[in-house]
């Protein structure tokens, strides 16, 4: 029977999964909507779509049947329940399908490309998605970590919290006890409100989390334009962010001397700029360049 191997990317943003061969080459990738395991039914319904449009494209290549290993990292992971979740989705949506389940492990979205950028040496994994969180592994591979506690407690720098700021900011604004600020109108604008103050009944939603951090690039798009509130507000993320790295690599033993910025809010180049200027302490400060689901499926075929 064919053999085949999938890494899959899972997290708050968007989930992506790529398969290889027996030869190492790329036969499906796809990038869907968020997965991550903590927000309620989410991460069965997005598996389950995922999965099953995998299955049907990879029997078009391999009409007799395949096999199929998988490495998974997702957001939220931390208990032996999210694997027999991840097992479960498996099971539903290869459902008509000829396909035998193989190897499956299912880890943390973050330790797992930790170990993609340093699999032996100690080094720093700072990331700003929907959620911010920093994760070091010292000389010896020990893993410690930063933050993570969630948007409810923490997150500074993350998505969400960008979000949260420009709504604030707006709000402020309109109410008088806050600078005037272009994200007043721009935020008007994303939400398609008319008034400022409908802000209050469009953000306090049953999808609030993914509402708000949708609007985190406005404060992006509001400094473009010279706006002062904006570049605080992004002064402000990079500084929380750094010290989550700092504190993090104390914890490590201030062995790292690598941070590799990862997620999708550093896709901003201002915050990653203002992050970078605030590490000199480190050697080497850079984006993160690889896709974690294609090097997780290359872990499974090389190893």
């Amino acid at each position: 029977m064919n053999k085949v191997y999938a890494g899959i990317d899972g997290g708050g943003t968007k989930t992506a999964i790529s398969i290889l061969d027996s030869s190492g080459k790329t036969v499906y990738r796809k990038t869907a909507g968020p997965s991550s395991l903590i927000n309620g039914t989410e991460f069965e319904t997005s598996t389950v779509n995922l999965l099953i449009d995998a299955f049907a494209a990879i029997s078009d290549v391999y009409p007799a049947g395949f096999a199929i290993d998988v490495l998974a990292g997702y957001a939220g992971t931390n208990t032996e329940d999210h694997t027999l979740r991840f097992v479960n989705a498996f099971k539903q949506a290869s459902s008509g399908f000829d396909i035998r389940q193989g190897s499956i492990k299912v880890v943390s979205d973050a330790h797992l490309a930790l170990d993609i950028y340093f699999p032996e040496g100690p080094g720093l994994l700072l990331i700003s998605g929907t959620g911010s969180i920093c994760y070091g592994k010292n000389k010896k591979g020990d893993v410690f970590h930063s933050g993570g506690f969630g948007y409810l407690i923490d997150d500074a720098g993350s998505g969400f919290w960008f979000g949260k700021q420009a709504v604030r900011a707006s709000l402020m604004a309109w109410q008088g006890t806050g600078e005037k600020t272009v994200l007043e109108e721009l935020v008007r604008s994303y939400y398609k409100i008319g008034r400022t103050e409908e802000l209050i009944s469009a953000v306090y939603c049953p999808d609030h989390r993914n509402v708000i951090a949708s609007a985190s690039k406005l404060v992006f798009d509001a400094a473009e334009k010279g706006c002062a509130v904006s570049m605080g507000i992004i002064e402000k993320g990079a500084v929380a962010l750094s010290e989550l790295a700092l504190q993090c690599d104390r914890l490590t033993g201030n062995s790292s001397s690598c941070v590799v910025l990862h997620g999708s809010v550093f896709s901003q180049e201002l915050l990653a700029d203002c992050v970078k200027k605030r590490m000199d302490r480190f050697k080497n400060v850079r984006l993160s360049d690889r896709e974690i689901d294609l090097e997780a499926a290359k872990i499974l075929l090389y190893s």
